[in-house]
């Protein structure tokens, strides 16, 4: 936010700091009762100092009526001295209150009236901050396509405006779509734009955000070398924003900016290896979190959860999750509190609990699936509603070549949807039918190695004896599912050597290679349990078959299968229902 009614003298604000200091020693009170009792005494610009110094206090805690009644007084004092500047960030401060706090509703309702206010006296920051507001309103309640709607309407009006604060405004909203989608390539391109153009703008609070969120984005897609680098680029911001406030004789709250940006120092130095810089910027963020909000704590906590993960301190870490589930039940946030549970459930099975954590990712799944349903019903909805408010304006507005074109598209949305349909029904029966080509052709694998298996020895060469052993402590042990086992460890295990075990392999497999066969063994037993244990995940199977990447594993299995492991699933339950039929 904009600071132009802080550049006080330095004079002033060290007789005002002396001030509330004296009057706190004196009568044992808190800042805030020591503000609020000198209030009376101040006029003009230092009763709006005042007031947003209250303003500032009450925001680090919980308390919803406490803080809107603080911003309406800054308002309202700022209206009455004609003061349009914190008029304006005041009217922010609410909406963003509001969007902390959850109360969609209210921010609805008085939105409209201060975008109008802010762009009537050209208060664009102000005025782009709120708009943004709205269209993560929007992508909270999964209205993915009116938030895009939202952000290319703001593009456009930042655009004939010629306003790179507003362009900065749209790249951050936009790549934070892209982050709700999982779309990171594209959403870390946007978030590079809003830096590029918020860098150049004197408010830099948005720019702080974008910094949060793209290190977010990087976290999530295991980028941390970079999430370092962007990082140490928001650490420097906000230290430059620091110094450069001071000269002017203002002392800025940013503990909570420097809580979140060290948190993510955290993350960044610990996946990078560094665990001391990782273990000292914990420390710091733990001390800047005492007494800030819930949101504050939620991060800090899971943060947490993840620091005594890596360290190995399961039980610390579970004693973490369960901490941050409870706080994120009672906040009403279902899908924060589905994350943690999952890894809780992560977590479980790293400290040997196997059976809890397979339990708790059978619930996290069944939660999952139920809000995957409520998401499809609610984007439905949403597109339901933008085409009954189009109709209206094409019932008012458009001629009737219009709606001659839109019967077109319906006609031509039919038709996708008719060929979607087509479409699916051809691929379930070639799916169908390559299951069954893979499953007789496992059949003959497995003939073929019973043959070896039962065969007399003296008829079987050195390297089919050898192949013989390999595949009875493949199948006794299943050896294959240790995700680092290798050429090596398994010719320890035969007693034998690796150039003796990769011929047998060859000669026994037509071709295979050590790695090919052991990853073919991985992916049929992955496939039987996707056949036979139906509350176990695609992903699961996968690492209970020994893979150690997921993508790695669905590159293998589609190669193999020709599907990908959720298509096997599907199509092996209808094949075993037919078969039981």
């Amino acid at each position: 936010m904009t600071n132009k009614y802080f550049g006080k003298k330095v004079f002033l604000c060290y007789f005002i700091l002396m001030l509330c200091i004296s009057v706190t020693i004196a009568n044992e009170q808190s800042p805030l009762d020591s503000l609020q009792k000198t209030l009376t005494t101040l006029e003009g610009e230092d009763r709006l100092n005042a007031l947003n110094d209250i303003w500032a206090l009450i925001a680090m805690g919980d308390d919803l009526n406490a803080e809107l009644t603080a911003i309406e007084h800054l308002r309202s004092e700022a209206a009455q001295q004609g003061n349009i500047d914190v008029e304006s960030q005041a009217r922010e401060k609410e909406i963003f209150c509001l969007y902390n706090y959850n109360m969609f509703d209210k921010l609805e309702a008085v939105l409209p009236g201060h975008l109008e206010f802010l762009a009537k006296h050209k208060q664009w920051d102000n005025y782009y901050n709120c708009w943004e507001a709205k269209i993560e309103l929007l992508i909270y309640a999964d209205k993915t396509q009116t938030a895009l709607r939202e952000t290319q309407l703001m593009y456009d009006d930042a655009k004939l405006r010629n306003n790179n604060y507003g362009l900065g405004v749209s790249a951050h909203t936009l790549g934070i779509l892209y982050q709700t989608q999982q779309r990171y390539d594209l959403a870390i391109e946007s978030f590079n734009e809003a830096i590029e153009r918020l860098t150049k703008e004197e408010n830099i609070s948005l720019l702080l955000s974008t910094y949060n969120v793209f290190c977010e984005t990087l976290d999530a897609n295991q980028q941390y070398e970079q999430m370092l680098t962007i990082a140490k680029q928001w650490e420097a911001t906000i230290d430059n924003y620091k110094l450069e406030s001071e000269k002017l004789g203002y002392t800025p709250m940013l503990n909570g900016r420097y809580m979140y940006c060290y948190l993510s120092l955290v993350i960044a130095h610990f996946k990078s290896g560094n665990t001391d810089q990782a273990e000292y910027y914990l420390d710091i963020a733990e001390e800047l979190a005492e007494g800030r909000s819930m949101i504050s704590q939620f991060k800090l906590v899971h943060v947490q959860t993840r620091w005594f993960e890596h360290l190995g301190q399961y039980d610390k870490a579970i004693a973490c999750a369960d901490i941050n589930y409870q706080r994120m039940l009672s906040f009403g946030d279902s899908i924060s509190s589905l994350t943690v549970l999952e890894n809780k459930a992560r977590i479980l099975r790293k400290a040997g609990k196997g059976m809890e954590a397979a339990l708790m990712y059978e619930t996290v799944m069944m939660a999952k699936d139920s809000l995957r349903n409520l998401n499809m019903a609610a984007q439905l909805d949403e597109l339901r509603t933008i085409y009954e408010v189009d109709k209206l304006i094409l019932e008012n507005k458009i001629s009737k070549s219009r709606l001659i074109i839109l019967f077109i598209i319906s006609i031509f949305l039919v038709l996708l949807v008719v060929g979607y349909i087509f479409y699916t029904v051809r691929l379930n029966r070639k799916n169908k039918i390559l299951f069954e080509k893979i499953r007789q052709t496992q059949q003959a694998e497995t003939q073929v190695e019973k043959v070896i298996e039962h065969a007399p020895e003296k008829s079987l060469s050195k390297e089919q004896l050898l192949f013989r052993k390999l595949n009875s402590l493949l199948t006794k042990n299943h050896a294959f599912t240790d995700p680092k086992l290798s050429r090596k460890d398994l010719s320890d295990l035969l007693g034998t050597n690796s150039t003796y075990l990769a011929n047998a392999i060859k000669e026994c497999s037509d071709g295979m290679s050590v790695n090919e066969y052991i990853n073919r063994i991985r992916l049929v037993y992955a496939g039987n349990l996707l056949l036979e244990a139906s509350e176990i995940s695609p992903d699961v199977a996968g690492e209970e078959a020994g893979f150690n990447s997921r993508s790695t594993y669905y590159r293998l299995f589609r190669d193999y299968y020709g599907m990908s492991p959720s298509e096997f699933r599907k199509i092996s339950k209808k094949s075993v229902r037919k078969t039981a039929l």
